[in-house]
């Protein structure tokens, strides 16, 4: 069996939309090529906003899963202080690894 990954974007267009439908389906494309099983994508939709973030983690520890892929780091937060905080919460709350799909460099894995 795959180990699951969840998808995690912040759009702040409505769903539907193409660009956040194409955001989403690149996500289950890369987790799928990685050899892991797309669980599902959770999605925040206002700035500010972390209740598909709280929600996620939720998810994770019930699943007992490990991975989150993100288009970027961005998406977790664009303010670089709120981003650390929030990967390291995810990452003493629930142990989770952190992918990205852009081609940045940053502290977590990419895919």
């Amino acid at each position: 069996m795959k180990p699951l990954m969840y998808g995690y974007l912040r759009a702040t267009v409505a769903p539907g939309d193409e660009e956040a439908e194409r955001l989403e389906r690149r996500l289950h494309e890369l987790a799928e090529q990685e050899g892991f099983c797309f669980a599902a994508t959770f999605r925040e939709n206002r700035p500010g906003e972390r209740g598909a973030l709280s929600e996620l983690t939720a998810e994770l520890r019930r699943a007992e899963a490990r991975h989150v892929v993100v288009p970027s780091l961005e998406h977790i937060s664009r303010h670089p202080r709120v981003r650390d905080e929030l990967l390291e919460q995810l990452r003493e709350e629930v142990g989770a690894h952190v992918w990205t799909a852009d081609r940045t460099v940053s502290p977590v894995c990419r895919l």
